[in-house]
């Protein structure tokens, strides 16, 4: 019997006893009245438990739906264990140099035109451009050896478009790893850096003297206390090798790389910061192919920390130094040996038959301080200063009588000096101006139009997806 039933067999059978009712039998009506009225209340509080358990029942979803990620903007395909997102930014900037770089699109304090120079006389330059726009691709998926994860990674940085028309700048790859519990492989940011100290700037390039790097490696991370982590990476190695040729001027090659770089790295963070400790080991192999060989090492420190000051108030900063990182350390010397002839009378390239070449490591220091100050929740302001020393092989690179040309233009310092001021007027939306000035000091044989400094305005618009 369903409800409805019930309800009328219960309301039929008082009316009946209504009907029915005489002096007589009085007392067994009033007890029939009283056992329906009981009736009544199980019943209504049978109707409340009914609807409290179908309340409370979990809705199945089906099984061809879509549902939630297990992590933040991820959602799970239909019958997968597998979360994935999809994200990214456009971002357009608005760029004024009111002097001569050799970047128009990005900040880099290296090229900046030499006082006196014809190029240091053309100053003032306006660029528009979105190559900073960026797509990523992320997955997570569990599994018995812990979680796997995914990315791939990109942006409009590659070569440059033609601007006359389509301005259409090529996609390249920024990242493309994998990870399965402690062990990554692929691409990303190099081991021997800490991306948490990264500046927060409007220009794309960033500030001097911090360590960048993203290349291919295999790297395992592992948790040795609360706090305490350590990671150690083999990477790609990437040597450059500078030498003088016959007619005095410094060239760059990319020799045979006989060995990968090898990177620890050591990170511990708490409720007022964190620090960062890496060092890199490297090896440099010149080999001409005709008995024309040498090789050195090299090696690089890292040191970074973050520190919260106050409320909104943080400050940051990296140090590091080495023989053979220049390529390394963002707006320094990317070379990181140089490759000379020991036997003058040849006066000869260096891997020319009876040179008997010499391979030195090009000692290199950088660092950088930001310190970051939150007026609002959405209002931030930032200031960095960077800079870049490098000792310039100039006695190398101008023996055996190549000439006093060959290390020019190459860079003995570089400063960098920016602050900004940014407003995310609603969530996932940044509007950013900031004003940067770079000093460059190369060496020059006349030891006149040694130097440079320049000086840009960038306005960024930043839309988050």
């Amino acid at each position: 019997m369903n409800e409805k039933q019930l309800k009328s067999v219960l309301l039929g059978s008082g009316a009946a006893v209504a009907l029915l009712a005489t002096p007589a039998v009085a007392g067994e009506v009033d007890d029939l009245k009283a056992q329906i009225e009981a009736l009544q209340q199980r019943l209504d509080t049978v109707e409340v438990q009914q609807t409290k358990i179908e309340d409370s029942q979990e809705r199945v979803a089906p099984a061809n739906a879509v549902t939630a990620g297990d992590f933040p903007g991820s959602w799970k395909l239909p019958g997968s264990d597998t979360s994935i997102s999809f994200s990214g930014y456009v971002k357009a900037d608005f760029i004024y140099d009111f002097d001569a770089l050799t970047n128009s699109d990005s900040f880099g304090v290296s090229g900046i035109a030499l006082d006196n120079s014809a190029s240091a006389r053309r100053d003032g330059n306006v660029r528009l451009h979105a190559r900073q726009s960026r797509f990523r691709f992320d997955s997570r998926t569990p599994t018995d050896w812990g979680m796997m994860r995914t990315r791939i990674e990109g942006d409009f940085f590659g070569a440059n478009g033609n601007q006359t028309a389509s301005n259409s700048n090529s996609f390249r790859l920024r990242q493309a790893f994998g990870q399965l519990g402690p062990v990554l492989a692929g691409q990303t940011f190099t081991t021997f850096s800490d991306t948490s100290t990264y500046p927060d700037t409007v220009d794309f390039y960033g500030c001097a003297g911090v360590e960048f790097a993203r290349q291919a490696m295999i790297r395992y991370s592992a948790s040795l206390a609360e706090g305490l982590g350590l990671d150690l990476a083999v990477e790609n190695p990437q040597s450059r090798i500078t030498f003088a040729n016959a007619a005095g001027t410094a060239r760059s090659t990319n020799t045979n790389d006989h060995m990968p770089d090898l990177v620890a790295r050591f990170t511990y963070s708490d409720s007022w910061g964190a620090v960062n400790l890496a060092g890199v080991g490297r090896y440099f192999t010149f080999d001409a192919g005709n008995g024309q060989s040498d090789s050195s090492l090299g090696y690089g420190v890292h040191a970074g920390a973050n520190v919260n000051l106050w409320e909104g108030g943080n400050i940051g900063g990296v140090f590091n130094f080495g023989d053979g990182i220049g390529r390394y350390i963002t707006g320094g010397l990317y070379r990181g040996a140089v490759a000379q002839c020991t036997n003058p009378a040849k006066n000869l390239t260096p891997g020319t038959a009876g040179c008997n070449v010499d391979v030195d490591t090009i000692w290199s220091m950088g660092g950088m301080v930001r310190l970051t100050h939150r007026w609002t929740d959405n209002l931030r302001s930032n200031v960095h200063y960077g800079f870049v020393r490098t000792d310039v092989p100039v006695s190398q690179l101008t023996s055996a009588g190549l000439g006093t040309t060959a290390a020019n233009g190459l860079n003995n310092s570089v400063d960098y000096l920016s602050g900004n001021i940014i407003w995310s007027p609603v969530s996932r939306v940044n509007i950013g101006l900031e004003v940067m000035h770079g000093w460059r000091d190369s060496h020059q044989s006349s030891q006149t139009n040694n130097s440079g400094e320049a000086t840009r305005v960038q306005l960024g618009m930043q839309y988050v997806f």
